[in-house]
């Protein structure tokens, strides 16, 4: 085993003994004189790791430290998943469309024609009443090139829209694409007219983007479709929430939810065991912290931590050739040495919980794992043939056993850089794994409130370890274009963006038979499995907790990590309550 949980948990409660108040769950007051007492305040405080900087789609897409599970606490899709299974479910649309309905259909032309029909009772959480008239507004706002946008896969695949009426919202697509019908709030976030409109014909008039990215509605005025309202906005601090009292599925059962954000995991640790965090959002606390935590709810039985399949983690080399340190990590000869250098069995064998080295694109147990399966067997772990491979290519280890170069010398050296620290413990064991073989590795952790900075994010010089939602929103790093100035720094921040990749993914996305998706699914395999655009290392677990006290998560079997197109594990967050 190359790393081990650290007992740091009596350290971290002597620092913050005498600092953490326990936040309660509700507020009371009475009048003076025995009056009557003021009705009770049900409030609820869910911790994460990572500072945000603007919401919905001016975000950020990383899911990492948990803010992304959260949004459909405040904000909601056409489309969310059941309560037990990944099912689809209608949440802002009435149903589903489907093609045995008739909703969906592929034209003549080849566009493929959705038709959504909508809720009659919703509203925006200012009042204003939501029509199909602010979809089509979302679709031209979001499709236009000069506003950035973290969250435009769905877009990306529309041609055009429209409302046939206030309630029958119509997009077609430029072809068939299979999640068409399925446009959660990752893949189509609304975005409200009658607050944006404004300010986007401002844009369309000057050029000037300013008005819209510089508005107050992505930071202190932000009004979305979900149960509760945004009331306070802090970068360094988090978010406030009050429950919005006329949503459409019922007033939610508690009154006020906070987001706090913890730059110090431990800090987070702390909090949660000293009863002033009431939920752990997934991917916020590190596996070994989150061990610390269990064992310690486990036996007082102050809280619970569920344990649920997650997304795929993988490490992601720097594509462009002005930034990546070390040329030669562009040749996918020399991924495949590295790759043969990394112990999957090892890496997931000191974690804690059940996790899964990955041996395929696909998880086991996706509907088209066997499209997939055994795709990287052929990069076991074999640090010998790694020395081999890279021998062949030129980097001979001297006398000090590093590697460098037989044409001038250089030393074989690269960055891993990492976000947060929910997964921080995998850097000194990917640099360990590299080191042994001769390669010089610098290590270098973003803080948490950095996170959300997309310029820095795309501006590694080497590799980053990184996560995907499960199944196949790992395809997602596969996807162009590149991040830079010109999308502000919203696209792939490893800076891929490869023709055959994109032609791959465009026959996987617009397959419509689960036939025709295995065979797209199976190329796209064989490109990544002789390409290696990005190395995939194990399937990690979500862990989510929740304090005694509260009643949420009976839904865990519908949900997922936020990476995923629909349905989070907030999804159903109007019932949540507190006891």
């Amino acid at each position: 085993m190359i790393w081990r949980l650290l007992p740091i948990a009596s350290v971290v409660l002597v620092v913050v003994a005498g600092c953490v108040p326990s936040a309660p769950t509700e507020n009371r007051s009475g009048g003076e004189g025995g009056g009557q007492q003021a009705p009770r305040t049900k409030s609820l405080t869910i911790g994460v790791t990572t500072g945000v900087q603007a919401m919905s789609i001016l975000g950020a897409s990383t899911t990492v430290g948990g803010w992304g599970t959260v949004s459909e606490l405040h904000s909601n899709g056409l489309i969310t998943s059941d309560v037990h299974t990944r099912a689809l479910v209608g949440r802002l649309a009435e149903g589903v469309p489907s093609l045995e309905d008739g909703s969906i259909s592929v034209l003549p032309d080849g566009r493929m024609k959705v038709i959504y029909k909508l809720r009659r009772e919703v509203t925006w959480q200012d009042g204003a009443p939501f029509t199909a008239h602010d979809l089509v507004f979302s679709y031209t706002f979001m499709s236009n090139p000069g506003i950035p946008s973290n969250l435009n896969e769905g877009v990306n695949q529309m041609a055009a829209a429209e409302a046939l009426d206030d309630h029958t919202f119509v997009t077609y697509f430029r072809e068939p694409y299979y999640l068409g019908g399925a446009l959660g709030l990752r893949r189509f976030w609304p975005q409200p007219a009658h607050v944006l409109r404004e300010p986007f014909e401002q844009y369309l008039a000057t050029g000037d983007s300013d008005p819209v990215v510089n508005h107050p509605y992505w930071t202190s005025d932000y009004v979305h479709l979900g149960p509760f309202r945004l009331r306070s906005f802090d970068p360094g601090e988090g978010t406030d929430y009050e429950a919005y009292g006329n949503y459409f599925l019922g007033r939610p059962k508690v009154d006020v939810v906070r987001v706090r954000t913890y730059s110090d995991q431990n800090t987070l640790f702390a909090h949660l065991l000293a009863g002033s965090v009431d939920i752990l959002a997934d991917t916020a606390l590190s596996t070994d912290l989150a061990v610390q935590l269990k064992e310690q709810w486990d036996s007082s039985g102050e809280g619970t931590l569920f344990l649920r399949s997650g997304g795929t983690r993988f490490l992601s080399p720097q594509m462009r050739l002005s930034v990546q340190q070390e040329p030669a990590v562009l040749d996918p000869r020399v991924r495949a040495a590295l790759y043969h250098a990394i112990d999957r069995e090892e890496l997931t064998s000191g974690t804690g919980f059940k996790e899964q080295a990955a041996w395929s694109l696909l998880p086991p147990g996706d509907r088209l794992y066997e499209a997939t399966k055994d795709g990287f067997r052929r990069y076991a772990y074999d640090p010998d043939r790694a020395k081999a491979i890279l021998r062949d290519l030129g980097w001979a280890a001297g006398t000090d056993g590093v590697l460098r170069n037989a044409a001038d010398g250089r030393p074989f050296r690269t960055q891993i850089w990492v976000t947060g620290s929910s997964r921080a413990w995998e850097m000194p064991v990917f640099a360990d794994f590299w080191r042994r073989i001769g390669l010089e590795v610098e290590e270098h952790q973003i803080p948490g409130p950095q996170a959300r900075d997309n310029e820095l994010r795309a501006s590694y010089p080497g590799w980053e370890p990184s996560s995907s939602g499960a199944g196949d929103s790992v395809l997602g790093r596969l996807e162009g274009p590149a991040a830079a100035p010109a999308n502000r720094w919203t696209g792939n921040r490893g800076g891929f963006e490869e023709p055959r990749a994109q032609e791959l993914l465009a026959r996987y996305y617009t397959a419509l038979s689960e036939p025709e998706q295995f065979q797209a699914m199976n190329a796209i395999s064989d490109y990544v499995v002789a390409e290696l655009p990005f190395l995939v290392t194990y399937y990690n677990t979500d862990l989510i907790g929740m304090r005694r006290g509260i009643a949420a998560f009976d839904d865990l079997g519908g949900g997922a990590q936020a990476g995923q197109p629909y349905g989070t594990y907030t999804r159903n967050a109007h019932l949540w309550g507190v006891q």
